[in-house]
């Protein structure tokens, strides 16, 4: 059977959110609500050519995708009506809770003497990562860019060496499109500040994909704390008279050591668990 260059799991996951995400921040680098649709754009893509939309039946990665789709929404309503704040982070932390809850409601349900405990901590795992993208808002466009791209590749990678092609998908578009996002700013020398369109998203997807991944693959509970330090590092003072181009990196660079560490013991993982 003949297959379409966009078949490939490279395209689907990386090249095409890549270059989607860098045509629409190119085109509206100067407006920050739309430059930073720049994500779900890439996500949007990914999905189109690998499973496409249908909501029936709703499995847990479906209601993922859908949560998803509708935080560039909330994104625009947080823009509009309000700014960041403590209550509003409060409200956030709550949500990401909840939406987890949702997501994994069959396994719980299932089993809720033994699954109790461990959902309980994904939910926090979630809380904690809506959150501290709510908050990468008020920092630069360049470290909420470096660490959407910094957690996107590292979900995506524990995903798929723990055997979950799909969500592996999922968060490596999340990382190609961030990145473009990120490369866009880079070129064109701005560093103001992130706004909710980029860390809104950025932060349900990274929130939501990873449990899923433990839940569902082989990727050890460990890499939850692993990959959740890492947007912390966005928030380190650079000076300002260093070049933009040697902090990202530097700060890249920085994240990238928790995320080896992590796809290290999801090989190892996975390794043991075929053995």
């Amino acid at each position: 059977m003949e297959t379409s260059l966009f078949d490939h799991p490279a395209i689907q996951s990386g090249v095409a959110p890549f270059i989607c995400a860098l045509v629409v921040t190119g085109l509206f680098y100067r407006i920050r609500l739309l430059a930073g649709f720049a994500i779900i754009a890439g996500f949007i893509i990914s999905i189109m050519l690998s499973t496409g939309f249908a909501f029936e039946p709703l499995t847990s990665t479906r209601k993922i995708t859908l949560i998803i789709l509708l935080a560039p929404l909330v994104a625009v309503f947080v823009t509009y009506y309000g700014q960041y704040s403590r209550t509003k982070l409060n409200v956030f932390y709550v949500l990401g809770s909840l939406a987890m809850l949702w997501v994994l409601w069959p396994v719980l349900s299932r089993n809720p003497a033994g699954m109790i405990l461990p959902v309980a901590g994904y939910m926090a795992y979630a809380a904690w990562m809506t959150g501290i993208f709510f908050r990468l808002s008020e920092t630069s466009s360049l470290s909420a860019g470096a660490a959407s791209t910094a957690v996107g590749f590292g979900t995506g990678i524990t995903a798929l060496i723990g055997a979950s092609a799909l969500l592996g998908q999922m968060g490596l578009s999340m990382g190609a499109a961030a990145a473009a996002y990120l490369l866009v700013q880079l070129i064109s020398h701005r560093d103001d500040e992130a706004g909710f369109s980029v860390t809104l998203t950025s932060g349900f997807i990274a929130a939501l994909l990873l449990p899923a991944a433990v839940v569902y693959a082989k990727v050890p509970w460990i890499v939850l704390p692993l990959i959740a330090i890492v947007p912390i590092f966005a928030f380190y003072p650079f000076e300002d008279d260093d070049s933009i181009w040697k902090n990202t990196i530097t700060l890249i660079v920085v994240m990238a050591a928790p995320i080896v560490y992590a796809i290290y013991l999801t090989v190892q993982s996975a390794g043991e668990m075929i053995m």
